[in-house]
This record gives C-alpha cells, structure tokens and sequence, in this order.
C-alpha cells in the first residue's frame, strides 16, 4: 500500500510533538534543570512581602505581667510591754534607746516568699552608719537560748546574710537579717543564730536601768519581756 508524501510528514510531525510534550514536566524543578544543563531555580519567597498580598502575621508569645510582689513597710518602732502599753519609741540616737521625742524612721522589704530573716534599715537617721538595726555582742562565743542569762544587745549594725552567725566587725559580732514582719499586726520578731548555727527561740527585754532593748532565749530569766511594732 502506498501513501502520498504528505502523509509520512504529518507523521513525522506528531511524533516528535509527542516526544518533546512528554519529555518536559509540569514543573519545573531544579533537579530536571540540572540535568538539562539549566541553573537551578532562584530561591522562593520565604517570609517576604509580594506586592498584592498581606504577610502572614506572626503570633509572639507575650510575657505574662505579674505585679510586684515587694511590700515596703516604713513607720517607727514602738515598744510596748506585754500587757500591751506602749513603753515607748526606738531613738534616733546611739545606742538605739527607748524614749519619746526623736524617734528613728525605719523601713522593711518583705515579700510573698520572703517573710523572714528580714532587714530593718534606719532612713532619714543623725545615726553615723552602720544603718541596720539587729543584734551586737563584743563577745565572739555570745550565746542565748533556754537556761541561759545571757543577753545580746540590739543595735545599729552593718547588714549581714539571712541566718547567718554572728560576723566579726569593728563594731563587734553582729547580725542584722533576724527579723519577721506579721504584715496583719505589724509586729516583729527576731530569730538570733548563735555562733554554732542553732537556733534559739528569741525573745525581747526592755532594759529599765539603760531604757534599751535586749535579745535573751529564756523568758523565765527577765520580767521585762516587750513586743516591737511599725507604726506610722
């Protein structure tokens, strides 16, 4: 059977369109760009603005804000005797005696997981520095707890850490960081640490003859046992 020229060009023809149709992918992709001896694709847009279109927002954690959890307490410190009478006011003087007239200003810094082992810091004092009220003792071995007469003087001291033992200074062995603040009354309370670490229970005496206060550990050695307040 013979067919015109015509024919055979047209076959030829379809054949090699089939052939380069089916040889080119949908996409294009680097890897068939190499292999054709084409450069690769430029990178894609990752995270850039096309023109027409919004840039998907960015969602950023935020940081929680929590209040401060700091509560500054600032007043006078009141002296009152067991009873509950006011004996008077710690002065702004040496020696930090008992009386009316110049009444030291203090303030104290507590929070919700610090409720002890707190500073009292004198403010606005005629004090010479140190400006911490705690407690001071000239003897290096000083000594409280229960069967025991012995006293620890409260002073003006330099700070020291929480719960640590008396420190060696010039102005003798002091602590400072001893006192807990009941934020519903407003009553401090210290907690001494003796030089070996223990803990005594800590209580105050008010020195009639020298109008001061005194650390002790026993109650049953003093009939002057007193409470201290911040009061405005």
């Amino acid at each position: 059977m013979h067919f015109p020229l015509s024919f055979y060009v047209l076959l030829v023809s379809f054949l090699g369109f089939g052939v380069l149709t089916d040889a080119s992918p949908t996409t294009d992709s680097n890897g068939y760009r190499l292999a054709r001896g084409l450069p690769p694709l430029p990178p894609r847009n990752f995270g850039r603005n096309v023109p027409g279109y919004e840039p998907t927002p960015v969602q950023r954690a935020r940081a929680s804000a929590s209040p401060s959890s700091v509560a500054k307490y600032s007043g006078r410190l009141q002296v009152r005797s067991d009873n509950g009478t006011t004996i008077g006011y710690v002065q702004d003087k040496s020696g930090l005696p008992v009386s009316h007239g110049s009444d030291l200003r203090i303030s104290i810094a507590a929070s919700s997981t610090r409720k002890e082992h707190l500073n009292i810091v004198a403010t606005a004092t005629a004090l010479p520095s140190p400006f911490y009220v705690g407690a001071s003792s000239q003897d290096s071995n000083a000594t409280i707890g229960t069967g025991s007469s012995s006293t620890i003087l409260f002073s003006n001291v330099e700070q020291t850490d929480p719960l640590s033992p008396p420190i060696a200074t010039s102005n003798g062995y002091i602590e400072s960081a001893i006192w807990a603040l009941n934020s519903t009354t407003k009553e401090l309370t210290a907690q001494y640490v003796n030089p070996d670490g223990t803990l005594p229970t800590t209580f105050l005496a008010y020195n009639e003859t020298g109008s001061n206060l005194l650390f002790v550990g026993d109650a049953n050695q003093t009939s002057n046992l007193v409470k201290l307040f911040v009061v405005t």
